[in-house]
């Protein structure tokens, strides 16, 4: 039973990383080009963006572990959108666009510690459950959109918490996740309520 499980959560991850469309693995809108409104493929995607390549995915499961390296698979960073994997520790460039944080870059290590924002998606230890941690280097409090994406590829909506400036935030799920994506990245202002809120 453990073997049949792991196989097919195996073909969902290599479905997701042969799928032609740009689907809920980066966000649950398709991916349009501004000059031909055309359904960007991962291969499109790739050749602008810095795709991952043999990234190897490993956390356990109710049904067993699953240890599986990805060939090639979306990028960590795309425009507005992060996608986050177990076992990412990323560090992500942002820049401000119109009040909201944009222009995401994956880079592999801090050269701009100004701008740099940090994450860290891990399984725990002694259960299932995973952590997400987030470090905001800015001097104002961040807020954004977090989905959870589960093993058939669909996206459900999660709380996150707002992160003060220059400061982390940890989050935690008491169950497995395969991977997590982050939109609407922006700054609080006064007026907003900070709370744990999607």
């Amino acid at each position: 039973m453990i073997k049949v499980t792991v196989m097919i959560i195996s073909c969902i991850f290599l479905f997701a990383c042969q799928s032609t469309k740009v689907d809920s693995q980066i966000d649950n809108h398709k991916t349009k080009s501004a000059i031909n409104e055309v359904e960007l493929t991962m291969e499109d995607v790739c050749k602008v963006a810095k795709c991952r390549v043999n990234k190897h995915i490993q956390f356990r499961t109710d049904n067993g572990n699953i240890d599986q390296v990805l060939p090639l698979y979306w990028p960590a960073a795309y425009k507005d959108k992060i996608s986050i994997l177990p076992g990412d520790k990323l560090f992500v460039e942002a820049e401000v666009v119109n009040g909201q944080l944009g222009n995401f870059k994956s880079v592999n290590e801090i050269i701009n510690p100004e701008k740099t924002i940090q994450f860290s998606f891990t399984q725990m230890d002694s259960s299932l459950g995973m952590m997400l941690s987030v470090k905001n280097p800015f001097p104002t409090s961040i807020k954004y959109h977090l989905n959870m994406i589960d093993f058939g590829g669909n996206s459900h909506k999660t709380s996150s918490c707002p992160v003060n400036a220059n400061l982390s935030v940890f989050e935690s799920w008491p169950h497995v996740i395969p991977e997590l994506t982050l939109t609407d990245m922006h700054f609080l202002k006064e007026t907003d309520v900070s709370s744990c809120v999607y």
